[in-house]
């Protein structure tokens, strides 16, 4: 790829998703609040949200009350995402265990970008509580590929885009209760980024023109298409998922 390549890449990421982030969870769902439109069957297992970098926990409040709606008793991260990885999720795991001990039963984590590396250090950290994760448009091999984002979280996370491969290692053995959402219109975290080997790798094959406005990594989280997979997910019976990749046909 040339500089030209790499700049113009660059630029148009930096257009798409500061033009849209702002607005995008104000507008999210604000015809289909109730979330019928899905139509999955409800469920009952409380459900942790971990947003993006940068993010701060009621930009997922849309999402939030999606599940809600379906049953699920909704949890939130309580901090702006911007904290030192590794004591972070430290907390994280305190909170979960919290969850599992008050509510009787395991945990699911819905993870948004960051969210979703966190969620799956969770995983590994606390496989006897946790019982599923969700990683929506997360870069969970290698980091995110557009560098100058990739500085930033590895500075203010002090971690390194490298270090996921250890994650990977840890978190194979519990792979099977993953599931990927990915889009090959995201930038920020293309599906070879996303892909894990052992879990369910959803990856979006087209954007309905309903979702068009959302198709950002920022948005991707509150595509309806995105939402009912989140929701198909979190109704799946848990361990015993044949691994595979799976080319959602959306139209």
């Amino acid at each position: 790829m040339t500089a030209t390549q790499v700049l113009t890449d660059a630029l148009q990421v930096i257009y798409r998703e500061a033009s849209r982030s702002p607005w995008i969870c104000l507008n999210a769902f604000r015809d289909d609040e109730d979330g019928d439109e899905v139509g999955i069957a409800t469920g009952s297992s409380p459900v942790l949200v971990l947003g993006g970098f940068l993010s701060h926990p009621y930009y997922y409040a849309p999402l939030g009350r999606i599940l809600s709606h379906h049953g699920h008793a909704v949890h939130y991260d309580e901090v702006f995402n911007a904290l030192p990885f590794r004591p972070h999720v430290t907390e994280l795991g305190d909170r979960v265990r919290r969850i599992a001990d008050v509510s009787g039963a395991p945990v699911r984590v819905v993870g948004h970008s960051l969210g979703g590396l966190q969620a799956a250090a969770l995983l590994a950290e606390c496989p006897d509580v946790i019982v599923q994760v969700v990683a929506v448009a997360s870069p969970i091999v290698g980091g995110t590929p557009w560098r100058p984002l990739q500085r930033l979280a590895e500075h203010m996370l002090g971690v390194e885009g490298s270090e996921t491969e250890i994650l990977l290692r840890r978190v194979d053995p519990f792979a099977m209760r993953m599931t990927t959402i990915s889009s090959p219109q995201d930038l920020v975290a293309p599906p070879a980024a996303c892909a894990v080997h052992g879990a369910i790798n959803v990856v979006l094959s087209t954007v309905p023109r309903r979702d068009e406005t959302l198709a950002s990594h920022v948005g991707v989280i509150f595509m309806k298409t995105v939402v009912r997979i989140i929701l198909t997910s979190l109704a799946r019976p848990l361990p015993g998922v044949a691994p595979r990749v799976a080319d959602l046909r959306a139209g």
